[in-house]
């Protein structure tokens, strides 16, 4: 005897921290903010060569460092690495500082 199962037991998931569309609802708005932060940091990078003035190359780093670099870095350090959220937060709140300087200093020089 087969036995068929529906397909809506195939698709059973388990979520911690709320209801399955919050979490996926997070999941969209995470992958929609790591391709916008892409998406603004190579706009500059693309406007550095295309006329070499280098605050515009600056200004790509530091813009780097402050959105898409502790987006990374977040899912790195969760998923790949096993780190303290102590590490993970210094890590990321470091470079988020650090791409506010360069972009301080870039307009300020």
């Amino acid at each position: 005897m087969t036995v068929i199962t529906p397909p809506s037991a195939l698709v059973q998931v388990d979520v911690t921290g709320g209801s399955a569309v919050l979490v996926v609802a997070v999941f969209a708005l995470l992958a929609a903010a790591s391709v916008l932060s892409l998406l603004v940091t190579y706009r500059f990078v693309r406007g550095y060569l295309r006329t070499g003035t280098r605050p515009l190359l600056f200004l790509a780093s530091g813009l780097f460092l402050l959105t898409a670099a502790p987006i990374f870095a977040r899912l790195a350090f969760v998923n790949v690495f096993e780190l303290p959220g102590a590490y993970r937060t210094l890590i990321t709140s470091g470079s988020e500082l650090l791409g506010l300087l360069v972009i301080l200093y870039t307009i300020y020089r």
